[in-house]
């Protein structure tokens, strides 16, 4: 495991985005594809795109086993290790960077200021 998580940046969209549906609660994997991350429309995961992706941060220690779906033994659920929580936190902090960048140049509006009333 890499310890600099820095260095395995920047992730594909849709490794992100499991990272941030194991971030919210244990998933199995249909649940995974199905969470509230994803329905943005810009990232789709079929099975043929999430499970490599699955098997791939098993081995990487990114993810971990939660334990079978009681309803249907078929169902492996998965868990974000610290390892993962870190990398998904430093993607997190990067793409913040980005979205400041682009808002220093004007690609994007400022973001909304909220007002507090005064007491």
């Amino acid at each position: 495991m890499t310890s600099n998580v820095d260095a395995l940046l920047p992730l594909s969209p849709r490794t992100f985005y499991v990272l941030l549906a194991l971030a919210e609660e244990d998933r199995h994997g249909y649940a995974v594809s199905k969470a509230e991350t994803m329905k943005d429309g810009n990232v789709r995961l079929t099975p043929g795109t999430l499970y490599p992706l699955v098997h791939q941060m098993l081995l990487d220690g990114w993810i971990a086993p939660a334990g079978d779906d009681a309803a249907d033994t078929r169902r492996r659920s998965y868990k974000l290790t610290p390892h993962g929580r870190r990398i998904a936190q430093a993607e997190a902090r990067r793409l913040d960077g980005v979205v400041r960048m682009a808002r220093s140049f004007k690609l994007l509006p400022a973001p909304a200021r909220s007002i507090r009333p005064p007491r």
